[in-house]
């Protein structure tokens, strides 16, 4: 009996040994994995600083909008959006019909401000006949947007204009001059999102709609939100994707803007369905989510 609880021991010992072994290569690999990728993201902070400090501001300013507008439109291109363009119907729905908001004017077409309007994905949603004015900061986008326009703003009507402005100093819009404003993904790069909320609020005729939907932090505590402040706060995720943050939530700027009235929500894209934020819906994509829904009316 003492000869065969030995060879037992020695055979729990192995095992033991084989089990702690392969722990030891899964750190291991787990390890070489993070090292790879912390000496690729190196490599790419000191190019970047490199071509920075070689191009000097400006003309590195011009690259990286010029890159930035490849990439979207690339990004924008190549993947399966179903979820967003629901949520997009949703909020879109009393826009469609394109109803001025001037009383004393009946055939006063109808004018949409979209601010930040990149390679143009919202170009759909708007009414037949209306008036489109587009502002964005990145003057790269603007012939994505036209190449866009061509196929997907027919209905529209055919002055459309692309400004080369950010929305915290819209100057060339006049105040109370848009019935509509759209802004879809943009506050996440806004650093002074009340003087955005103020210009938007603004431009706006009375009884005019600020129509938005935005990536947001989710709550405190959570894992996604500690992932989101070390991205953001570290700077790494600003750098690669021309200043957005995942840590901001605009909603208690727009809700303290002076808005008549303002119905928002956050909503959560996943599984081919938008679902209210506490609804238990697992998200599926990590960089858009939790999302911020609403409208704001002056």
């Amino acid at each position: 009996m003492p000869y065969i609880q030995q060879v037992l021991n020695q055979i729990n010992t192995i095992g033991f040994v084989s089990e702690l072994r392969k722990l030891f290569k899964m750190l291991c690999m787990v390890c070489d994995i993070l090292n790879a990728g912390a000496l690729w993201l190196g490599w790419i902070v000191i190019a970047v600083t490199a071509l920075k400090v070689v191009c000097g501001p400006v003309v590195f300013q011009r690259t990286r909008d010029k890159i930035f507008a490849v990439w979207i439109d690339f990004f924008f291109r190549n993947h399966d959006w179903t979820t967003l363009i629901m949520a997009k119907k949703q909020l879109f729905s009393d826009l469609m019909e394109g109803r001025s908001s001037d009383n004393e004017d009946s055939k006063k077409v109808f004018t949409i401000l979209e601010i930040g309007v990149g390679t143009g994905t919202n170009l759909e949603f708007y009414p037949a006949g209306s008036k489109l004015i587009c502002v964005d900061y990145n003057p790269a986008f603007e012939s994505y947007f036209r190449r866009k326009c061509a196929t997907k703003a027919t209905h529209l009507h055919p002055e459309i204009q692309f400004v080369t402005e950010r929305g915290e100093d819209m100057h060339s819009v006049p105040d109370a001059s848009v019935d509509a404003v759209v802004v879809t993904k943009v506050l996440c790069s806004v650093e002074h999102q009340d003087t955005f909320v103020r210009e938007v609020r603004r431009v706006l005729v009375p009884g005019g709609k600020f129509y938005y939907i935005e990536h947001t932090a989710d709550r405190a505590g959570s894992l996604r939100r500690r992932l989101q402040d070390v991205l953001s706060d570290s700077g790494l995720w600003p750098m690669l994707f021309h200043g957005c943050m995942l840590n901001r939530d605009p909603a208690p700027v727009i809700a303290a803007a002076g808005f008549s009235c303002v119905q928002q929500t956050h909503m959560v894209l996943g599984h081919g369905a938008v679902k209210p934020y506490d609804s238990g819906v697992q998200p599926d994509l990590f960089s858009i989510n939790p999302m911020l829904c609403g409208q704001a009316t002056r």
